[in-house]
């Protein structure tokens, strides 16, 4: 590198450096151009890792988060297990948050930038999201207001809009430690759903379902012989025909399913688990689920339980040709297959019993009628048009083009081959035929051409 590629290095690096100076202190110029800002944290001290419970409090509703020996639980859910990496995700946020401007503001004027508690707000649009932090005899309150907005800028037609990139904030009820900050809590609610742990089951590679709704004559079971192969009908009627297209959804039924709450404090003729739709699923992998699907709530979500089980094959079968080095290495393989196995089975036997609230999209696959799975009849007149002549493969044809219709092939008897002796009569007779409509034709002009002579009539008058 010479000296003048060296210039324009450094020039760079001082150029760019620049902006980013300029860039940080537009963001601050934009919360306040003259606010005073300082590197102390907003709480000082806080105990992170000594708080055993959390209150999150505002206009949606309560929940109440503790620590227990399990880990974090959700008081309002029975106690069922709480989002961990949420909760973590707070603490370090509270424990790290500096102030970016300490703005004056006095007691009349928290109304404005929602720093009111919730239980003494008349206006729930001007109220906080209140957070006590316990953390041994000591609790530490946190009151999350209004969220500062930074303007976008336009990229088309509609505008640029405007985002959040900050939060005010207030420990207590100190005034003087109101301060806006960058984060912006956007995942911090009331509402105790928001904060459970997700984790559900996870159903792989299924290899049958049996669906027994209360209409039993609506049931159905399917099964495969590969996890890459279609279903097949168990118990197929005479004239019923599986439809693989509506089928397919079946191959990944719950597979990555999710819940949207759990349910605690209702009794199974509310949630319709007193009656419910039943279904038994099973993997190649060993794992057999039986679901209860109970009725839909005003969201139309549904109330579902279920119990699971596995047969898992610890000990694992040698070929008879296998070498030494390949049996080591598949032992090792199977082994930690079998570890993953029993850690998926004792992950989901936690969840087992449990009366989960799931959308609508995560059972609308198995929720169908016999009939549902079936050919209509207009598909299997599609079926036999677009079968192709009988014996030929049907050509494989562009998305959304017709196949053509079969040709019409005529069944009827051939009749015999004619004898030689009869071939050469027709011939003779056919030369024959030609020969005489050739002579006529010729006579025929001869004739058109000859001059025409009038005939004289004899003069009978007597003679002088």
């Amino acid at each position: 590198m010479n000296q003048k590629q060296l210039g324009i290095l450094v020039a760079l690096v001082v150029v760019l450096g620049g902006i980013g100076i300029v860039a940080f202190k537009s963001k601050k110029s934009d919360w306040s151009p003259d606010a005073a800002s300082t590197d102390a944290k907003v709480i000082a001290d806080f105990p992170m890792n000594d708080v055993s419970e959390i209150t999150i409090k505002n206009k949606d509703g309560e929940v109440n988060l503790s620590k227990g020996e399990s880990g974090w639980t959700v008081k309002e859910r029975g106690g069922y297990a709480a989002n961990f990496d949420n909760i973590h995700e707070l603490l370090r946020t509270v424990w790290e948050m500096e102030p970016v401007q300490k703005p004056k503001v006095g007691e009349t004027h928290l109304g404005r930038l929602n720093l009111l508690d919730p239980s003494d707000a008349d206006d729930a649009e001007q109220a906080a999201t209140r957070v006590d932090f316990k953390a041994g005899g000591a609790t530490h309150t946190l009151f999350i207001g209004k969220e500062h907005m930074r303007k976008q800028q336009a990229q088309g037609p509609m505008g640029g809009g405007s985002f959040p990139d900050g939060r005010y904030v207030m420990v207590g009820d100190d005034l003087e430690s109101i301060s806006l900050v960058e984060p912006t809590f956007g995942s911090v609610t009331g509402t105790a759903e928001s904060w459970l742990n997700k984790d559900f089951i996870k159903v792989e590679k299924v290899k049958s379902i049996k669906y027994i709704p209360a209409e039993t004559t609506n049931a159905w079971s399917v099964t495969r012989d590969s996890d890459s192969g279609d279903y097949t009908l168990v118990d197929k009627k005479e004239g019923e025909e599986l439809d693989s297209a509506k089928t397919s959804s079946l191959k990944f039924l719950m597979s990555s399913p999710s819940f949207v709450d759990v349910a605690v404090g209702k009794k199974d003729e509310e949630t319709g688990l007193d009656k419910p739709t039943k279904a038994s699923i099973e993997t190649f992998e060993g794992f057999s689920y039986d679901l209860s699907v109970g009725k839909q709530d005003d969201k139309e979500q549904f109330f579902i339980k279920f119990d699971v089980s596995a047969k898992i094959e610890k000990e694992r079968k040698s070929a008879e040709d296998e070498k030494p080095e390949d049996k080591e290495k598949l032992d090792k393989e199977h082994k930690e297959n079998v570890e993953k196995a029993e850690e998926k089975l004792a992950k989901e036997k936690k969840l087992a019993g449990t009366v989960f609230v799931v959308s609508k999209y995560t059972v609308d696959a198995l929720m169908k009628s016999r009939k549902d799975l079936l050919k209509g009849p207009e598909e299997k007149k599609d079926d036999a048009s677009s079968a192709g002549a009988a014996g030929l493969p049907t050509p494989l044809l562009p998305p959304g083009m017709t196949p053509p219709k079969p040709p019409v092939i005529n069944t009827s008897p051939t009749p015999p081959a004619p004898e030689a002796s009869d071939l050469k009569k027709t011939a003779e007779d056919a030369v024959k035929k030609a020969l005489d409509e050739a002579a006529a034709k010729v006579e025929k002009k001869v004739d058109e051409s000859a001059p025409k002579t009038e005939a004289v009539k004899p003069d009978s008058s007597p003679k002088k």
